[in-house]
Formats: C-alpha cells, sequence, structure tokens
C-alpha cells in the first residue's frame, strides 16, 4: 500500500508542478522526487482522532469537515514560507489517500491586506511564534499572548507598561522576531500580563504591554479582554494585531478594529 501512495502522491506532484509534499504520518516517507515537510504531531493527532469517531465518512468529505483543518493547512503552510499549493499525503493506520492545496488560500489573502501596514515577513515570522505558543503553551500549560505590529509610536502612546520593559536597552539583533534564535526568549516572555509591542519591521520595543480600550468595539460573544484591546488598538492606529487565546489556544488577527481570521488552533 505504502509503494503505491508513494508512486501516486509523486504522479500528482509531477502532473501539477509541485515540489513538495505535507505528509501526515506517524512514520517518515522519503519521496524521491519530492522535498517532504511533515506535519506537527498535534495535527496528525487530531486527524487520527476525529476519523476514529468518523470512520465511516469518505477520505475527501471527513478531512474537509473538521473544523479549522483548511485554516490550520493554510497556516502551516504560510508560516513555513511554503508555496500555497502543496500535496498533502495521508498515511495513518485506518487512513491513507493524497489530496491537493491548490490555488491562493485565504490566510494568504489575509497576509496580503495586512501588508498594507507591515512588512510581509515580519508577519509571517510573528504568526509562527504565536501559532508555537498556542501549541506548545509553557511548561505544559496554555497562556494567552498577543503582538500588535506597526504603526508603533501611536502604539505605546495609546498604552502604558505593565512590568518591567525586558527589551529595553538591547541591540536590534536581540529584539528581530525574524530571527529564530529569538524565539524561545518570546515564548518566555509571553508568559507576563499584556502584549508585546513591534516596529513594521519585526524589532520588538516592549513586551508586558497594557493596551488602552478606545471607543466601542463589536466582537463576538465569547472573546476576551485582550482580544478587545487589540480590536481597539487596530482601530484606532495603523497596526495588525495576532492574540492567542489563553482558554483556546486558537490564534486571531485583527486589521482596522475587526477579526479578520481566526484560526481554530485547539482543535489541532
Amino acid at each position: 500500500m505504502i509503494e503505491i501512495l508513494i508512486d501516486f502522491t509523486s504522479r500528482l506532484a509531477r502532473k501539477y508542478g509541485m515540489r513538495r509534499v505535507i505528509l501526515v504520518s506517524d512514520v517518515d516517507i522519503e519521496f524521491d522526487d519530492l522535498e517532504v515537510v511533515k506535519a506537527p504531531k498535534h495535527y496528525i493527532e487530531t486527524i487520527k482522532n476525529t476519523f476514529a469517531i468518523s470512520g465511516s465518512c469518505g477520505f475527501a468529505e471527513s478531512i474537509m469537515s473538521i473544523p479549522g483543518i483548511s485554516e490550520f493547512v493554510e497556516a502551516f503552510l504560510e508560516v513555513s514560507s511554503l508555496e500555497s499549493k502543496a500535496v498533502v499525503c495521508v498515511y495513518l493506520p485506518n487512513m491513507k489517500g493524497v489530496f491537493l492545496i491548490d490555488g491562493e488560500s485565504r490566510l494568504s489573502r489575509v497576509l496580503k491586506e495586512c501588508g498594507e501596514y507591515v512588512n510581509p515577513d515580519t508577519l509571517r515570522a510573528t504568526l509562527a511564534v504565536a501559532l508555537s505558543i498556542a501549541f506548545k503553551g509553557r511548561e505544559g500549560k496554555r497562556i494567552g499572548t498577543a503582538f500588535v505590529i506597526g504603526d508603533a509610536e501611536n502604539v505605546m502612546k495609546r498604552s502604558r507598561q505593565a512590568v518591567l520593559n525586558p527589551y529595553e536597552g538591547h541591540p536590534k539583533e536581540k529584539r528581530d522576531i525574524r530571527n529564530q534564535e529569538n524565539w524561545e526568549s518570546i515564548r518566555e516572555f509571553a508568559q507576563l500580563d499584556g502584549v508585546f509591542v513591534l516596529d513594521s519591521e519585526g524589532y520588538i520595543i516592549s513586551a508586558g504591554r497594557y493596551l488602552d480600550i478606545e471607543g466601542e468595539i463589536s466582537l463576538k460573544y465569547g472573546l476576551g479582554g485582550r482580544h478587545i484591546a487589540c480590536a481597539s488598538i487596530t482601530k484606532n492606529t495603523k497596526s495588525i494585531a495576532i492574540v492567542v487565546s489563553s482558554s483556546g489556544g486558537d490564534v486571531t488577527i485583527f486589521k482596522d478594529g475587526k477579526a479578520i481570521i481566526e484560526i481554530p488552533v485547539s482543535l489541532m
């Protein structure tokens, strides 16, 4: 079976001019002519658990009906700097199959829209950190945090420091969110109350910052104070906010006072 799946995946990739395969599997599989990117364990476990419950459904119907699956795959592609086209190969105990992600995703369109205010590389790096916090939390516990990117001068005027700023006085290279060597310290400081403030190029100006809430904000029921504050700051400044929920771990992006996309990571 695995040889047939490998052959079919390779032929499908060649037919549509794709160079990479996202592998959803507990085992490592090599494809001679494709670069393999293995999906995170959280994603694989969610697929397995969902199919254990709804095993009577057809493969294509079931995998696309899992809440949040399409948003997660889009996010995984974006933060991995992969193309919006990909072959996804699934090889799990009770489920085998291949499907294509073809064309520009909703998340890709959202990130392009946000590029009006911030550097796209900054946004992608920040989203990657936010997703890692949503997945892993800290020391086994879920934590909530937020990143406000762009229009930093106005954001700082509309906020106040809740704790001592851990980034004050540090060189730019230690404050660059685009540098993965800095991500561990960012995840550590995410446990502080408040939010991170970054300039549009990705340099962290402050952590542990409280945002002022100005004007009326309308959000869907169940979102907390951090979401309200980020909706407010993006309504009153030319900034983008990425929020990690402390209750569910979901990741929400705000622009112009509105939640423009939600990635339900808690289901992963």
